[in-house]
């Protein structure tokens, strides 16, 4: 015996047990709806009669295959199950039956598949084949009877127990007892349902190539079973399904075979009918399932009850003890980020106040200087033009005019050099608002990962700013010029930056931000060095970076440096820093 479970697509593994002798017959199996062709193998030949032996030694030359359904959403359940179709209801299984169409569809042409494939295995002989199911496996092992492509050919057995005929009236409608004359009353836009079953089973509207008024598929043995008391699928749906496949043609057996206590065994059919051996298989099974079947169900139940409760419980369980952790997580998280928050909101409206004030004192500052220039310019045009009046005096008063002459020439001199001590304040301004601008840059860098209410804040000092920064005089002409950097132990940055750059030529470093730190480090200067690394952290923000982890570890650094940067960023950054204060 070989056992090979494999799966097709959306459907279930097909559980197939291999003939333990020379391979005669073949038997597709299929389930009904919460099971799957291995469990529905187990029950099978796990059943066995007192004094009997299971069918796979009475059997030794047959195949058996269990396939098994997909899982499909339950509209009656609220649940995935295992099911060859949807059926929303076994009371009136006429309710919703558009929701049994796709499954049907899908599943008949799954099946039909296995049947070619077996009928190849024995050798293109169909009437070696048996096709059973019990419940929802038997109707669409019906309709796989009934959808077959060829009617010429005619299978050994179909075997159904506690089933039904899905869109039974549309099929009865449709096909009738008189389809061999080809007269029909049916109405092809009846419904949706009509033109489904029209669609399926179309082949019966063809005519016969070989001639025959009678289809050979009709000859195919049908054994119909039922209990009185199924409580899941009502006997009288299987009386209906025995009359209407009676009305097509069929012989099932008759009139229908009902068991009515667990003790009884099902009428072997004729052998011109049906194999003996699989027969009598089968009503053992049938009457054995049934002895057990109450009892059997209501321990299942209980114990899937039973199961369903605790896994309840430790589910409610554990999603309590996960949402107390996960509340208490995020009740300390909170008061983390709130007093965070609110310490940095006061620094923030710490730094607002004091650029207010500095911007109302820059302006104040501000128009001061102007009127203090203007009153100069003025007095400067006032001494002009007397100096222009003492040079158009006559020769006799030439005396007179170089004495008064050098006398608005030491005013001139002297509102010049008030004028310069003027610019001199301008340009400690201009300075105070550079450290400013850097403080405010650092402040930016430290916040950059701050709640949205932070940065908002910070937006809107950006264009505070932007105003102070406005605020040096623009009709200024002259500057005062840059001072030259200064020197670090008796070499100039530019020379030191010169031999660093020769040398990362010659001998290009593995890092570069291990390079730039050594750099740093040549300076000798401690108050350049802290310049410089403080004028980085404003041109290179996404690379550089104040940290007091840093300072704490090396009092010479005053920033962190990412490995990312470059020797490239860093040589025109360096460019850019003006000499400090």
């Amino acid at each position: 015996m070989v056992r090979a479970p494999f799966s097709d697509g959306a459907f279930g593994p097909i559980h197939a047990i291999d003939p333990d002798s020379e391979h005669t017959h073949t038997a597709i199996m299929l389930h009904g709806r919460g099971s799957s062709g291995q469990e529905f193998a187990e029950e099978l030949f796990e059943t066995v009669l007192p004094g009997q032996e299971p069918l796979t030694r009475r059997l030794p030359g047959w195949r058996w295959v269990f396939p098994s359904s997909p899982q499909l959403w339950s509209t009656a359940f609220q649940e995935s199950l295992p099911a060859w179709f949807e059926a929303h209801s076994l009371t009136d299984p006429t309710e919703r039956q558009d929701l049994q169409i796709p499954g049907i569809r899908q599943s008949v042409a799954y099946i039909q598949s296995i049947v070619d494939d077996e009928i190849v295995r024995l050798g293109g002989k169909p009437e070696r084949l048996v096709i059973a199911g019990i419940s929802q496996g038997a109707a669409i092992g019906m309709w796989t009877l009934l959808c077959q492509g060829e009617l010429n050919r005619r299978l050994l057995a179909f075997v159904g127990a506690s089933t039904w005929l899905p869109f039974a009236e549309c099929i009865e409608r449709f096909l009738g007892r008189n389809y061999e004359a080809g007269v029909k009353e049916y109405n092809s836009t009846a419904s949706d349902s009509d033109a489904f079953v029209e669609g399926m089973m179309s082949v019966w509207r063809q005519p016969s190539q070989s001639g025959e008024s009678v289809k050979p598929l009709l000859s195919t043995p049908v054994f119909l079973g039922h209990g009185v008391d199924d409580a899941v699928v009502d006997v009288e749906l299987g009386r209906k399904t025995w009359l209407v496949l009676t009305q097509i043609g069929f012989q099932p057996s008759s009139p229908f075979q009902v068991c009515r206590s667990p003790m009884d065994k099902f009428e072997a059919i004729k052998d011109d009918r049906l194999h003996q051996s699989l027969s009598s298989g089968w009503a053992s099974f049938l009457a054995a399932q049934q002895c057990s079947h109450e009892v059997s169900a209501l321990r299942q139940a209980f114990n899937e009850e039973i199961h369903r409760l605790d896994r309840m419980y430790s589910s409610l369980q554990r999603d309590s003890v996960r949402q107390h952790d996960l509340i208490a997580a995020a009740v300390t998280e909170s008061k983390s980020l709130i007093e965070q928050h609110a310490s940095e909101l006061k620094e923030i409206i710490t730094i607002q106040n004091s650029l207010s004030t500095l911007k109302h004192k820059a302006s104040q500052d501000k128009e001061y200087m102007l009127t203090k220039i203007n009153e100069l310019s003025k007095k400067v045009a006032t001494q002009q033009e007397s100096l222009e009046g003492i040079r158009s005096t006559t020769a006799q008063d030439i005396s007179n005019a170089q004495g008064q002459y050098r006398s608005a020439l030491e005013k001139l001199q002297f509102l010049q050099g008030e004028l310069k001590e003027l610019r001199a304040e301008k340009i400690a301004s201009e300075q105070r608002l550079a450290a400013l601008e850097h403080q405010i840059a650092a402040m930016a860098q430290a916040h950059r990962e701050s709640p949205s209410e932070t940065a908002n804040l910070h937006d809107e000092t950006l264009p505070l700013q932007d105003e102070l920064m406005k605020l040096p005089d623009k009709t200024t002409s002259e500057t005062e010029p840059k001072r030259a950097m200064p020197s670090s132990d008796g070499e100039d940055i530019r020379a030191l930056y010169l031999r660093f750059r020769d040398r990362y030529k010659r001998d290009p470093p593995r890092n570069d931000a291990d390079y730039v730190w050594e750099f740093i480090g040549s300076i000798k200067d401690p108050s350049l060095s802290k310049h410089i690394q403080e004028s980085l952290v404003v041109m290179l923000p996404d690379y550089v970076t104040r940290t007091r982890d840093t300072r704490r570890r090396n009092p010479q650094r005053h920033i962190n440096i990412s490995r990312a940067i470059t020797w490239r960023k860093f040589r025109e950054a360096l460019a850019k820093i003006p000499p400090p204060a």
